[in-house]
């Protein structure tokens, strides 16, 4: 039954660029890949962070901020939402509607092993269906 599944078996897979890299760099890695974020290497204070397509827009394009003068440290989100790779993908989608997010950074000992976003659970529940168990 698809409503029982975990995350594990339908993350995506992501990208990483350390914080002192350049927005710039950043979107490209983005636009190279496909993706609408991108994990930030943890700041000194051990904080992984994130920067999606809606960070560039609010930080860099709206305030008409040059990308190649930006770090990626200074548009990422760092308080990621998180869960572990056993969670059920109705726990997840209630946790993204919650929070008013549409990804969520799958953990595994302080380390991101894949994201799971509205497209991964959209494209699951069109191939597998959903139900409520019984």
């Amino acid at each position: 039954m698809l409503a029982g599944r975990s995350v594990g078996g339908i993350m995506s897979p992501f990208q990483m660029v350390g914080g002192a890299e350049t927005v710039d760099s950043a979107m490209h890695v983005m636009r190279e890949h496909g993706l609408n974020a991108i994990l930030v290497e943890p700041n000194s204070e051990g904080e992984w962070g994130i920067m999606t397509k809606r960070d560039v827009l609010r930080r860099i394009i709206v305030p008409n901020r040059r990308p190649g003068s930006v770090t990626g440290d200074e548009i990422a989100s760092r308080y990621l939402i998180t869960c572990e790779r056993e969670a059920p993908l109705l726990q997840v989608a209630r946790q993204m509607m919650n929070n008013g997010i549409r990804r969520v950074v799958v953990m595994e000992g302080g380390h991101p092993l894949g994201i799971i976003t509205e497209a991964d659970l959209f494209r699951t529940v069109e191939e597998s269906g959903w139900g409520p168990p019984g």
